[in-house]
């Protein structure tokens, strides 16, 4: 499938912190941000391999270690990037696993990579934020549940997918109260969320068996659309003038590849119940308060 492309403004003078930067949707994430004028600042827990990416990139570019599975590893990131004016925080990194396993906080790995490490960086750093936050999330929300009484499946069955819509359903959640405190304070920051669709990224080899892998990796190759294409849907909620808290996917094939337009979410995904819900838990687990 070629690539095809969306009208990015000229980006001089703005900085943009993007987690996950190394890989996928976030290396061509950082690629466009860069080829477009941004001072862009890696957040990766390669330092080596983010370090090499900040040499190829157009304009300036910087690296921060950044491990979501260790809320110390966390706290140093965010006071590494302490006093740096962020234009667009881009919350893009997250993980899949085979099996269960835990964070260094003792968290279900999803739950803690793709959403609690996310939701406090983003707390800590938010104060230099001027413009927008940006939270990648995906379809598999719509089949997620939030179990409160058991979210780190220490007593239920854990399943991948079980794991990955429920962290994914968290972040769309996390996103919803995170932009209802920003408007309730007056602020002129804003968060959009969005699914990048099936990327062809290394997130399609999480399984311990090679020939598993190799047979996810041809068929991806047939459907997915290239990280380029996907991360399209990143640059545009990052960059256009949206209705606070949008959902941004691709607009064809069930939101799976195309471009990018906004698009529905499920019912739990719209609950500010469930986000409340979700907030105090995550501020609790995080101590963040």
């Amino acid at each position: 499938m070629s690539e095809k492309r969306i009208d990015i403004p000229d980006l001089t003078g703005e900085t943009w912190l993007v987690t996950g930067a190394t890989n996928g949707v976030g290396l061509e994430t950082v690629r466009s941000a860069s080829r477009h004028g941004a001072r862009v600042v890696l957040a990766v827990r390669d330092t080596a391999r983010g370090a090499k990416l900040a040499e190829e990139l157009h304009g300036e570019a910087w690296v921060v270690e950044l491990d979501l599975a260790s809320l110390e590893s966390v706290r140093r990131a965010a006071a590494e990037v302490a006093g740096e004016s962020i234009d667009v925080l881009v919350n893009n990194a997250g993980t899949v696993t085979p099996r269960r396993r835990e964070t260094a906080d003792g968290f279900e790995m999803l739950l803690g990579v793709n959403l609690l490490g996310p939701f406090l960086f983003t707390n800590l750093v938010l104060p230099q934020v001027r413009r927008r936050v940006v939270i990648v999330a995906s379809n598999a929300h719509t089949a997620g549940h939030l179990n409160f009484d058991d979210p780190y499946f220490r007593s239920r069955k854990w399943l991948v997918a079980g794991a990955y819509a429920q962290s994914k359903l968290g972040d769309m959640v996390w996103g919803l109260a995170l932009d209802r405190r920003l408007r309730a304070a007056g602020s002129g920051v804003d968060v959009q969320l969005t699914h990048p669709g099936w990327a062809a990224t290394n997130l399609s080899n999480a399984t311990d068996n090679a020939r598993v892998n190799r047979v996810i990796t041809a068929v991806s190759g047939v459907f997915a659309q290239p990280a380029g294409q996907a991360a399209l849907t990143t640059m545009y909620a990052a960059t256009r003038d949206l209705p606070s808290c949008s959902y941004v996917g691709p607009d064809a094939w069930w939101h799976m590849r195309g471009m990018p337009t906004l698009i529905g979410r499920s019912a739990q995904a719209s609950d500010p119940e469930i986000a409340e819900r979700l907030w105090e838990f995550a501020t609790r687990e995080t101590a963040s308060g």
